[in-house]
């Protein structure tokens, strides 16, 4: 005689495991929505992250300040900082003038001149700078270094009156001083702006700022 309680103990059992399983349909449910969420999220994350990589593009540049300060100072030559606005390429370079020959010892204006010539072919161009650059994302939005009396001296306009840099370049001389610097940088989201103070060489970032708040 069949045990009727046994039949249904298997009944359910056999109910259990199908109610455990997913139908493709439903999977397909999940999926889609799983795929919705990260749509609405993955946005709202970029944005934070793009503003920390502009925050992380400020203390890059702010180490190479300190960097050409303090080489300057090590070596007694000064040290140049270019930039390209509108671009993410920049560069810090040791500066020579033709003075330099004239300054070598007398058994040195060979190898002074070719040391003028080499770095005269890796000076920037208009076009772009071959050397640094930002974080992906992040680009120069604007430059302003007032001209000052040491760098009328050096000839160091000239190399700008002639095309090599679309922007005033910042200058770290050997005393530890720099030229008077201010530099924007943006993820077309957020601006940042640096300052460079001349008597003390060093500078300082500001938090991020509106594009209503750079026009102020």
């Amino acid at each position: 005689m069949p045990n009727p309680n046994g039949s249904h103990w298997v009944a359910r059992r056999a109910a259990a495991r199908q109610r455990h399983a997913l139908t493709l349909l439903e999977l397909v449910l999940v999926l889609a929505v799983m795929v919705a969420a990260g749509a609405i999220v993955l946005p709202a994350l970029r944005g934070p992250m793009e503003d920390q990589r502009l925050r992380k593009a400020a203390d890059l540049i702010l180490a190479q300040w300190t960097r050409a300060r303090l080489e300057a100072m090590s070596t007694g030559r000064m040290q140049v900082f270019r930039y390209q606005s509108g671009s993410d390429q920049y560069e810090v370079q040791a500066w020579y003038s033709e003075g330099d020959i004239l300054e070598s010892p007398a058994d040195e204006p060979e190898a002074a001149a070719n040391r003028i010539e080499s770095h005269d072919r890796q000076r920037p161009s208009m076009l772009g700078i071959s050397g640094l650059q930002l974080p992906d994302g992040i680009t120069f939005f604007f430059g302003e270094t007032p001209m000052d009396s040491r760098m009328l001296q050096t000839g160091i306009e000239s190399d700008m009156s002639q095309g090599n840099s679309a922007d005033p370049p910042i200058v770290f001389y050997p005393d530890g001083t720099a030229t008077e610097a201010r530099l924007i940088l943006t993820n077309e989201r957020f601006f940042l702006e640096l300052s460079l103070r001349g008597l003390t060489g060093l500078g300082r970032t500001s938090p991020l700022l509106s594009a209503e708040e750079i026009e102020r």
